[in-house]
């Protein structure tokens, strides 16, 4: 009972770091039920269900910034990668899989903290047939340790797009590839009775949840507290590159 009710916490933390945000939950959650010792298919299955979930009414509230000739190609892409993500979640082992999350975590926390204290201008124009290359490597990440969002988060930054339009592609790709990933988890066997008693718990949650993190957005000062975050996600990344 203990361990449920964690994983709720947990879950629930998640869907408040990506109501804030627009990104991230899983990079939060995946440690953190790794630390707690839940089952790592039963994670994953678990946390793609809830981001998709969280994802589509911010999808549908900046539904009209998506450039959806970029979504297309960024979806097309992802395509590719989910089946390379389910082979690493259902063949590779636990414990490998684990610690490549956490290097992954560490690099994108110290990358995004140096990023926050050397802001730099770049000239580099990035041309869009990468779009699919993106995709392929959201995919991969979204299938296995549904980080589909962070590719696409540093892709749009590296293409300078503007405020509105990362955050409408971003949620609008948030959905498609979401709903595939879910449905790509499900036909591999990863659900399980666990996953479906969870999801009953936490759904009802979510609805004191989204409307706080919308709350707490509008009040906190975002660039500090994301420095925070960033600095709590390379503390867990090392704790998972210690444990085991």
């Amino acid at each position: 009972m203990t361990t449920y009710l964690l994983v709720v916490l947990i879950a629930l933390f998640g869907a408040l770091m990506r109501t804030v945000f627009g990104f991230g939950e899983a990079l939060v959650t995946m440690p953190l039920l790794a630390l707690i010792s839940f089952n790592l298919q039963t994670s994953t299955a678990l946390i793609g269900a809830l981001g998709l979930l969280v994802a589509i009414p911010v999808a549908i509230k900046y539904h009209q910034h998506i450039d959806w000739s970029t979504l297309k190609r960024l979806v097309l892409g992802s395509i590719l990668g989910i089946p390379i993500g389910i082979l690493i979640i259902k063949l590779g082992s636990p414990i490998i899989i684990m610690k490549f999350l956490g290097l992954f975590i560490i690099i994108y926390g110290t990358y995004n903290l140096y990023a926050l204290r050397h802001p730099r201008k770049s000239s580099l124009q990035i041309n869009d047939k990468y779009d699919y290359l993106a995709g392929i490597i959201s995919g991969i990440l979204g299938a296995s340790f549904n980080s589909h969002g962070v590719p696409i988060v540093i892709y749009g930054t590296a293409k300078k797009w503007d405020a509105d339009k990362l955050k409408g592609i971003l949620q609008g790709h948030f959905v498609c590839v979401g709903s595939l990933v879910v449905l790509s988890q499900l036909g591999s066997g990863m659900w399980s009775l666990d996953v479906v008693k969870l999801l009953i718990v936490i759904i009802p949650l979510l609805f004191i949840v989204i409307p706080l993190g919308n709350w707490i957005s509008t009040k906190i000062d975002s660039q500090h507290f994301t420095k925070y975050v960033f600095m709590i996600l390379i503390i867990f990344g090392i704790i998972l590159l210690l444990k085991n």
